[in-house]
């Protein structure tokens, strides 16, 4: 069937200019300013500065600090969500009396906002009072400063961001489940297979573009991580926290806008090397009937 007589051609050209118009344009002039001497002290007069910013930016120390943060922020929340949205969705698709309940309760964290979130784990992983050193000295240990050290924080910012993203994970590999043939599922259940060797055999490779998206969205979105790292450490102490996204931030917020550019623009490079890359690799797993 000729896709041209069911889409007509105005449908792609009127996405296409929005597209163009409200991200391409505005994005290429915001990059453009990467290039300039653009601070809080000259806003007009700009003049051509070639790569001195991003010589500047690439020479800091902050920018290794943060890009390394970044990287572990993305990895740990893809693997850790990726495997806890496989998982609770492999219970939330069996045949139990609570199971509406408990889908809902797993995604509420997923519609809370950022604020919320970080402030609540700010408190639960607090020094004196929080949740986790209150359960650490119960059990007679010394409390641990979470937010004094680079370590600490990470696994506190990223427990938060893990907590916040699971319940997308989990509805979309349940999704995925839901679209397995009973067929394919008796059959194996005739063959003699375990509940294991089904679910490695028959369900993950049928489901593998299920999850190739959730890794590709957890990747992008742990990369871009900003929100909770701001609220809950600002990047500190020190910049010892710092992602590429708190950086731009803290360089813009210093005045040093031309700088702030120039990072996203490296950020943007790295955001469409890990996609490009995961993307070549993740279409050899995925399973073609």
């Amino acid at each position: 069937m000729d896709r041209r007589n069911i889409y007509p051609l105005y449908m792609v050209i009127v996405p296409a200019l929005v597209f163009v118009v409200f991200f391409v344009i505005p994005s290429s002039i915001g990059y453009a300013y990467a290039f300039t001497n653009w601070s809080a002290a000259r806003s007009a007069n700009l003049r051509f500065t070639g790569l001195e910013n991003l010589v500047s930016v690439i020479r800091d120390r902050k920018l290794p600090v943060a890009l390394v943060n970044t990287l572990i922020y993305a990895a740990a929340k893809t693997v850790t969500v990726t495997f806890l949205g496989l998982f609770f969705a492999s219970l939330l698709n069996r045949q139990i009396r609570t199971r509406m309940i408990l889908r809902t309760i797993y995604y509420v964290p997923a519609i809370l906002s950022a604020l919320v979130v970080g402030l609540t784990f700010s408190a639960v992983f607090d020094t004196r009072h929080g949740i986790i050193n209150e359960i650490i000295k119960f059990m007679g240990g010394q409390p641990v400063q979470w937010f004094g050290g680079r370590f600490t924080a990470i696994i506190a910012i990223s427990a938060a961001e893990i907590w916040r993203n699971t319940g997308y994970a989990i509805v979309i590999s349940l999704a995925g489940m839901q679209t397995v043939p009973s067929e394919y599922l008796e059959a194996a259940k005739i063959d003699g297979a375990s509940e294991w060797q089904t679910y490695r055999v028959v369900i993950l490779p049928m489901i593998m573009s299920i999850v190739n998206v959730n890794i590709l969205f957890s990747l992008i979105y742990g990369l871009k991580m900003f929100d909770l790292i701001y609220i809950m450490t600002s990047g500190g102490p020190g910049s010892s926290t710092e992602s590429l996204g708190t950086l731009m931030m803290n360089e813009m917020a210093a005045g040093r806008y031309a700088q702030s550019v120039a990072v996203n623009f490296v950020f943007t490079l790295v955001l469409i090397a890990v996609s490009v890359v995961w993307q070549k690799t993740s279409e050899t797993w995925e399973y073609a009937e």
